[in-house]
């Protein structure tokens, strides 16, 4: 791989730590290897996050005296959203944005690198249509296999997986040992009901990752916590606690692993343990998703008023995050699921749809208006939500209640046995949930 490629192959692996018709054969050219054991130690970790201030304020320095180098501008908007990644903090994020801009006014050709970066900016503050024109702008000028990656995981936020199929077809040979291209595969695998060989090439995209000692953190983490992603909706939850736990050996402010173990323990009604890890999580950044699973678990261990004040943190966090809408779906999520402020909840989910009309963005659709007692609303957003037959239990147990409440006792029982069947423990109330209502159509379906 050539330093360029290797500029544009770090951008695009930057911009997937912030992502994430059924075609009836994948030309796609992904491995058959069996889900790694890989276990990571902490000598083996370069912790380059630590390094990040004086990284920033020494390009920082460099522009101040080259102000019209393109390339240093690139860089320093390369450490912005890193640091971003790492703290949370948006002011990173506006920073890397300017700095991704000036770099292309001063060298709008060869550049692609800021080309991307600039998109992932964009990508974070959820302003989508712009960071697809931005590749697009790009691709016009030099096309190459990471531009077509970056382009395909856009149009998969969008929703166009049709589009993202095809240009995940066009890429070279060369993009099969590309760790960031791999990822983008393994996600549109996900979405399109290949959960088995998404966590194969997922897991094969880790291991490409930790192959080497300098690579960052914080994305080496992130690898690990989309495969234990992938391992919790497929019912290994082994397996996804173990990449969790990697990816907080890697990285020890890694949010999104502490709330994906703290939904696992909570799945599992452990507590206490979920209670730790989402503690663990906000002390980095109070995310709305792990400060629900804080107050879940409060409430569970017979502590109402922690519960109470979390919850209040919620709205206060709530607030403050709504920036640009960047938390917005997450917010639709609790809401909907706890039954509170229902109206803002779909009113929320609507606008999640207008700027992106994903299936995660349709589920979102269709759990709030079935929550409101819109119900052909929620019929339509569900069944747009599994068009492609994902595996996820969670989207199969939404589409089977609103068919058990629309009178479709077929498709009631054959989602909810098939949410059971992915994941017996995909969420601590729906999992009970889906097996009394199993147990209450067709005893025989229920899973053990």
């Amino acid at each position: 791989m050539t330093r360029r490629s290797l500029g544009l192959f770090w951008v695009l692996v930057s911009l997937l730590v912030f992502l994430l018709g059924h075609p009836s054969t994948l030309a796609l050219g992904f491995g058959k290897e069996s889900i790694a054991d890989t276990q990571i130690s902490a000598d083996l970790v370069f912790p380059d996050y630590l390094e990040r201030d004086g990284i920033i304020h020494n390009y920082e320095q460099q522009v101040r005296q080259s102000p019209d180098s393109f390339l240093l501008l690139r860089l320093l908007a390369d450490h912005y959203l890193k640091r971003f990644r790492e703290r949370a903090d948006v002011e990173d994020l506006l920073r890397a944005e300017q700095a991704a801009r000036r770099s292309l006014a001063l060298q709008p050709r060869h550049n692609e690198g800021a080309s991307m970066l600039l998109a992932s900016t964009l990508l974070s503050q959820h302003r989508f249509q712009e960071a697809l024109q931005v590749v697009t702008d790009a691709e016009k000028l030099t096309a190459t296999d990471q531009l077509a990656s970056l382009k395909a995981s856009i149009q998969m936020e969008l929703g166009d997986y049709e589009s993202a199929h095809q240009f995940l077809q066009t890429l070279t040979s060369e993009s099969e040992d590309n760790s960031g291209h791999n990822a983008v595969l393994a996600r549109y695998l996900e979405l399109t009901s290949h959960l088995s060989v998404a966590r194969q090439q997922m897991d094969s995209a880790m291991q490409q990752m930790d192959e080497f000692y300098t690579n960052p953190a914080e994305t080496r983490a992130w690898f690990h916590v989309r495969a234990g992603d992938l391992s919790f909706l497929a019912g290994d939850l082994a397996r996804s606690e173990q990449r969790y736990r990697e990816a907080i050996t890697l990285f020890p402010h890694d949010v999104a692993a502490f709330t994906g173990l703290a939904r696992l323990y909570a799945a599992q009604h452990r507590w206490q343990a979920s209670l730790e890890a989402a503690n663990q999580g906000i002390e980095w950044v109070p995310l709305v998703e792990t400060l629900a699973y804080k107050a879940d678990a409060q409430q569970a261990l017979g502590d109402s008023s922690g519960a109470a004040a979390t919850q209040d943190l919620i709205e206060v966090v709530a607030r403050l995050s709504q920036v640009k809408g960047i938390y917005d779906r997450a917010l639709a999520v609790y809401y909907s699921e706890h039954g509170v402020h229902l109206p803002e909840a779909l009113e929320i989910a609507q606008r999640e749809v207008a700027i992106r009309d994903d299936i995660y963005a349709e589920d979102t659709l269709a759990w709030a208006a079935a929550a409101n007692g819109q119900w052909q609303t929620a019929q339509r957003a569900t069944r747009q939500a599994t068009r492609y037959g994902t595996e996820d239990p969670l989207l199969r147990f939404h589409r089977g209640m609103i068919a058990l409440h629309s009178g479709d006792r077929e498709t009631a029982i054959q989602q909810l046995s098939e949410a059971l069947r992915l994941n017996p423990q995909f969420h601590h109330k729906y999992a009970a949930e889906a097996r009394q209502v199993l147990a209450d159509l067709s005893p025989t379906k229920v899973e053990s």
